[in-house]
């Protein structure tokens, strides 16, 4: 409660708790896992782990990624998410 020259008021603030999960994929995984993940956390986005040497995250990939890599013919089973990395990026992410 707050007192001022006005009279008295009643001061709330709400906190806002927030527990963000982010949804990763290995570079070795299939990009329909990656697909599927999507679809079913809700995201436009995964963070892409290295999985072979660590579980450090090295990029990312979008629906954008997917979506240019279906339109150029790849097959989602088989393309891995490492073919759509360009130098730990995915190529829609190179500046």
């Amino acid at each position: 409660m707050t007192t001022t020259a006005a009279g008295t008021h009643t001061r709330s603030r709400a906190t806002l708790t927030t527990c963000a999960a982010t949804t990763t994929v290995g570079q070795y995984d299939h990009v329909a896992a990656a697909t599927y993940l999507m679809k079913h956390a809700g995201t436009t986005a995964v963070a892409v782990l290295d999985g072979r040497q660590s579980d450090q995250p090295i990029g990312c990939i979008t629906e954008t990624d997917i979506a240019e890599a279906m339109a150029r013919g790849q097959d989602s089973n088989e393309t891995r998410i490492r073919d759509l990395m360009v130098h730990g990026h995915a190529p829609s992410a190179r500046l």
